[in-house]
Parts: C-alpha cells; sequence; structure tokens
C-alpha cells in the first residue's frame, strides 16, 4: 500500500485520551485467525441485526420515477424518487461527470439530510450553493469521475413538515411514525436501509464499477455511510467526517438513530464491532470534533482483524481538530487516500 495510506494507518505515539473500555473482539482463548473471525463475525453480525431491527414490510413497489434533469458544467443532474417501502419514496440525486475518465465509473452514495448540500446545488431554486464548499461531496466526487447519487434522510419523506424546526421537531415526528408503522426497527437501521436502496440505484446506472463503490458523508452522513457500508458488502470503501465514532461522543440515543438502547447496562455492542465487519475493506474517519483522539482505540482495535487479511493499512484517521466541519486539507487527503485505495490516480477537483 502507498505512503499516505500507511501513515493515516498508525496510531499515534503517546495517550488515546480516556479508556473507551471496548469489549476484545476475539472471546478469551480464542485463536486470532481468519477461520475463528468468520465466526465471531457471523455472530457479531446477528447481534447488530438484532439490534437494529427490521421493517414490517416484505416487498414493495421498487419502480423509480424521474422527476427532473438539469445540466451543470461538471455534471449532468438526473432527480428521482425512489420507493424505499410500501408508502414511502426518496429523493434522489444522479449526478454523472460530464465529461468521460475512465470506464468503467467508480461510483459514490452520498447521504444527508437532503441532496441539495452534498451536490452544492439547490434542488429548489435551480442554482449553485455557495455557501459550505467543504461539504460538497457528491460535487467534489462528480469532478473526479465519479457517478454519484446523493439521497436525503427518512423523516423528509415519511411526514410533512410539522410547522417548526425546533428541537429537531421535524426528526421527532419522522421517527414517530416510522416505529408506528415499524414497531421492530430502529432510525438507524432505516437510515441505512434507504442508503442501501440509493446504493441499488446507483449499481443500476451504466458503466459503474462495482469494485470501486464508496459510501461517504458527513456527520449525520458519516454515521449512515458507516452503517451502511458496514452492513452492505457491495460497498468497497468508506469515508466518514466527524460523525462521532464512541456512544458518548454525539446524540446516538436519539429516537431516529438507535434510542434508549445503547444506555442499558447490558448493551453487548460498541462500534469497533461494527468497523470489524468492513474489514478488509476501506475506512477512514476524518475528525474535528465529535471524532477526536479517543476515536483511535475504535480503529486501532478493529485493526486487528484488518491485520488477518494484511490489510491494516486500510483502515485510518485524519483528525484536524478545527471543529466539525472538514478542512480542505482533510478533503485533499481524503480524496488522495481514496485514489490510493481503489488504485485509481488522483484527478483534480476544486471547492
Amino acid at each position: 500500500m502507498k505512503s499516505l495510506s500507511r501513515e493515516l494507518s498508525r496510531v499515534p505515539e503517546g495517550g488515546l485520551g480516556e479508556d473507551q473500555r471496548l469489549a476484545p473482539l476475539f472471546p478469551a482463548g480464542c485463536p486470532v485467525t481468519v477461520e475463528a473471525w468468520e465466526e465471531q463475525r457471523a455472530s457479531l453480525r446477528r447481534e447488530w441485526d438484532r439490534v437494529l431491527g427490521k421493517p414490517s414490510f416484505e416487498s414493495f413497489d421498487q419502480a423509480v420515477e424521474v422527476v427532473g434533469r438539469f445540466e451543470q458544467p461538471e455534471y449532468r443532474g438526473t432527480l428521482v424518487r425512489q420507493p424505499t417501502g410500501p408508502h414511502t419514496r426518496q429523493l434522489l440525486l444522479l449526478m454523472e461527470p460530464a465529461r468521460a475518465t475512465r470506464s468503467p465509473r467508480p461510483g459514490a452514495v452520498v447521504p444527508f439530510y437532503h441532496p441539495d448540500a452534498m451536490a452544492g446545488y439547490d434542488l429548489e431554486k435551480g442554482e449553485p450553493i455557495r455557501e459550505r464548499p467543504v461539504v460538497q461531496f457528491g460535487r467534489h466526487l462528480v469532478q473526479q469521475g465519479y457517478v454519484v447519487v446523493c439521497s436525503e434522510a427518512f423523516p423528509f419523506n415519511t411526514v410533512p413538515h410539522p410547522g417548526t424546526e425546533a428541537g429537531f421537531a421535524w426528526w421527532h415526528a419522522g421517527a414517530k411514525k416510522l416505529l408506528q408503522d415499524n414497531p421492530q426497527w430502529t432510525g438507524m437501521g432505516k437510515l441505512a436501509w434507504d442508503a442501501s436502496r440509493a446504493l441499488d440505484f446507483l449499481l443500476e446506472q451504466p458503466d459503474v464499477d462495482p469494485e470501486r463503490i464508496l459510501m461517504i458523508g458527513h456527520s449525520l452522513g458519516g454515521k449512515i455511510a458507516f452503517y451502511a457500508g458496514a452492513l452492505d458488502e457491495r460497498v468497497r470503501a468508506v469515508i466518514g467526517s466527524d460523525f462521532g465514532i464512541g456512544w458518548s461522543f454525539t446524540n446516538w440515543d436519539a429516537p431516529w438513530y438507535l434510542g434508549e438502547q445503547i444506555h442499558h447496562p447490558e448493551f453487548p455492542l460498541a462500534h469497533h464491532q461494527l468497523l470489524a465487519l468492513l474489514a478488509p475493506r476501506s475506512f477512514l474517519l476524518i475528525g474535528g470534533e465529535a471524532d477526536r483522539v479517543e476515536s483511535w482505540q475504535y480503529l486501532k482495535a478493529a485493526q486487528e482483524v484488518y491485520r488477518l487479511y494484511g490489510r491494516e493499512d486500510a483502515v485510518g484517521h485524519f483528525y484536524h481538530g478545527t471543529g466539525h466541519s472538514p478542512t480542505p486539507e482533510s478533503l485533499e487527503i481524503a480524496y488522495r487516500w481514496l485514489a490510493e485505495q481503489f488504485g485509481l490516480p488522483e484527478e483534480a477537483w476544486t471547492l
């Protein structure tokens, strides 16, 4: 593996902050082998599936409706409504590079609240968004030749606007409706499910390389990318920006994520046990505020599994420490890392 990936995978010298009390990935007395891990992996996957729950429905009409098209200098945009269940349809923005750079083309799913922010394009006004270019991951990637799908989060296609934005009102209303219709599901399970449906749509596009599929997100979107990427083996790499990998780092106990179950004394899981499910696929964490030096403890624990596959350089962390938003430097590093992981030449992109 090339030098940047190796550098980002190195655990920093010195202390790693407050002890996160992470359970070993291998039970006491268990050999640390690929064969033993495959058994443990199956057990952990069952635990995560139990925690996340499942929907009440089994089948639904999956026909996608095209609702708009537009062109920008860097890409062609197609706006669709995609069913995610019998009564819900998520808004997706497909971004296809205006210029051909390679064939087949790498692909990326970029989840967030709405497609607009990640695409850098106001869908209602029909014009580019000038604010916060550092989080416009979809636009950055389409410049680099990726076919990109930007998706929205479930509350915005589950219930009408509640009339106020105070106290995450739309999120609370969406989570309440979700659990009414699917009492055995969690918000995090639904968010990951919807991201995988967006991936279905991406892989239906012509000339998309199934071996170079990225899931990338910031904050909420980073949480979704992490879960969907770990649980959906079609995803070959995940980049998460400051989503807070520890339970106490952010609001994982919100009803639209995992709820109060994570505070139960016997709750069995932590996120090194989800990251290990990603192995040997690639993972990069960008930290700035919610993710910090303690985040390394989760990556270091999962590296034990990555090492079994000779892939310890495939999991890394870059900490910029300047706040919640990624920095231009952190994005330069992330996209260089991604090119290394996918074995692609670096492509020019701009904020």
